[in-house]
């Protein structure tokens, strides 16, 4: 997706993009987001990797923080992406591990309030 006119094509909403068409994720990360409730890629741009993260493993399913470091890649730089490996060993893992901590106690409470 280096390609300029793709990303231009990107920017004027004429070109969408499917979860699988993300670096990092394919068709079985699509399957796990559709069960959440996010099936494009702009649905999962605008909810955030730890977001989504931590709604994965609400909902029961059991992501590998292989997924979460997929998930950040996928999203950063929009569209290209960065390898998942470079999020597990770079200076951001340590911000999205926080993050999800700090995320996973409101989404319990969210999930109390419903049952």
């Amino acid at each position: 997706m280096r390609n300029s006119k793709v990303r231009q094509r990107i920017a004027a909403g004429k070109l969408k993009l499917r979860i699988r068409d993300l670096r990092n994720l394919g068709a079985k990360s699509e399957e796990m987001l559709g069960a959440i409730g996010i099936y494009t890629a702009d649905e999962l741009r605008r909810q955030g990797a730890v977001r989504t993260y931590a709604e994965l493993k609400r909902s029961g399913a059991s992501p590998s923080l292989n997924l979460l470091w997929a998930l950040a890649g996928a999203l950063d730089p929009w569209p290209e992406g960065t390898h998942w490996r470079e999020i597990a060993r770079g200076e951001s893992r340590l911000s999205l591990l926080l993050a999800v901590e700090d995320l996973e106690p409101a989404v319990r409470v969210r999930a109390d309030d419903q049952g």
